[in-house]
């Protein structure tokens, strides 16, 4: 930081870290306080505990093959590529770290690709209280919705969200109850402006909010990469 004072990090960014959500640019600055912050790397660790069961529970996700090509340009620009013994080795090693959860997917560096529309986009939803992962496939133009911690009212529903800079929330409907899947179908209009927009979760009135617009106490939100 530039006034070279510590910067005091709650709990939520201690969690964003740890998930591989945080910006770039406050990652940076956490990771120098945390090379000398016994504290910070204690509170680090007990984020890590806690989520390190998370991801035996999520599904298997098998990478888009774009990905390791995408990784092997960035890390080596000026070098022929490599020979296929060499590709399947790395391939193995980059699955396995893929399948460790979605986090993992978030933390990897956005790569931006104008040819390549169909991308797999992906949210990482979180709060104090709230964990919720999202994909969407643009191919069906299905967002899928799962939520991971989060326990809501009896008479409450959690709804989620889109927030398109500059303009209004949208709601894509409640979640469902349990931990279950919810599959939502974006608006024909949200389909090209999905990537970067943030999704938010709401705690609203049984069936969703009476107004159309957010009600209730901000529980968690996400930013929408690609991976």
């Amino acid at each position: 930081m530039s006034d070279g004072k510590r910067q005091s990090w709650d709990d939520a960014s201690v969690g964003e870290y740890a998930l591989g959500v945080m910006p770039h640019a406050e990652r940076l600055s956490f990771a120098a306080d945390l090379k000398t912050d016994r504290a910070l790397q204690t509170r680090l660790a007990h984020w890590d505990e806690n989520f390190a069961p998370m991801a035996g529970e999520l599904p298997d996700m098998a990478p888009p093959a774009m990905v390791l090509s995408k990784i092997e340009a960035r890390l080596f620009p000026a070098a022929k590529p490599l020979p296929l013994f060499q590709r399947l080795g790395f391939w193995q090693a980059a699955t396995a770290i893929a399948f460790a959860g979605l986090a993992l997917f978030v933390a990897l560096p956005r790569i931006n690709s104008s040819a390549e529309k169909n991308a797999p986009l992906v949210a990482v939803i979180q709060g104090k209280t709230l964990l919720v992962s999202a994909s969407y496939d643009a191919s069906t133009n299905m967002l899928s919705v799962s939520r991971k911690l989060g326990t809501k009212s009896a008479n409450q529903d959690f709804e989620l969200w889109v927030i398109i800079v500059g303009s209004a929330p949208v709601s894509l409907g409640v979640l469902k109850e349990g931990d279950t899947t919810t599959a939502i179908k974006l608006p024909e209009n949200l389909k090209t402006k999905i990537a970067g927009s943030t999704l938010a979760i709401t705690n609203e009135p049984k069936g969703g909010s009476p107004t159309g617009q957010p009600t209730g106490t901000i529980l968690g939100t996400g930013t929408v990469v690609e991976i």
